[in-house]
């Protein structure tokens, strides 16, 4: 028989690493081919990350934590337990509930149709840009991964969870 933890944010958090680092080596090699759709699947992986450790913290230190709870009660409810304040408006937290935003437009995203007087391509190409895309550089993806690791780190560092206790893992028990 064996104990098995799975947490997710361990894959999410190696996925946005990966995508990050190959936006780096483009950047290094002057390489601008899909550099915006790498920049988009390294936000999307990190905000994905966001709530996967939440859900890991919730499980693990909030009482009678639900999974399903919306967004922003889930991570006012964890941060309450690391003894800070989650507000949307500053700082770090402005930073994760922009990922969040930028997550659920694309989730569930919806089409948006309109008309436009246009004269020229770059009217048009303005005006054709998707609520993301201001987002989609390489130094906003340094950013937001930085600032999703220093989220981490502070969340299992006040309420005091080892590194190995946020790792899959499979462990023999009894006989």
């Amino acid at each position: 028989m064996a104990r098995v933890r799975v947490y997710p944010h361990n894959d999410l958090m190696n996925l946005a690493h990966y995508q990050r680092e190959t936006i780096r080596n483009k950047v290094a090699a002057d390489e601008e081919d899909a550099v915006a759709l790498d920049c988009l699947s390294c936000l999307v992986s990190l905000a994905f990350s966001v709530e996967a450790i939440v859900n890991l913290v919730g499980t693990k230190r909030v009482k009678g934590w639900k999974e399903r709870k919306p967004y922003y009660v889930k991570i006012s409810q964890v941060c309450s337990v690391a003894g800070v304040e989650f507000d949307k408006s500053v700082g770090v937290y402005k930073s994760l509930w922009e990922l969040k935003e930028l997550r659920d437009s694309i989730a569930h995203g919806k089409p948006i149709e309109f008309t436009t007087d246009a004269k020229t391509r770059d009217e048009l190409r303005v005006q054709m840009q998707c609520p993301w895309d201001s987002s989609l550089t390489p130094d906003y993806v340094e950013t937001a991964y930085e600032t999703v690791k220093t989220f981490e780190r502070m969340l299992f560092e006040n309420c005091k969870i080892a590194v190995g206790e946020t790792v899959t893992s499979a462990v023999m028990a009894g006989k």
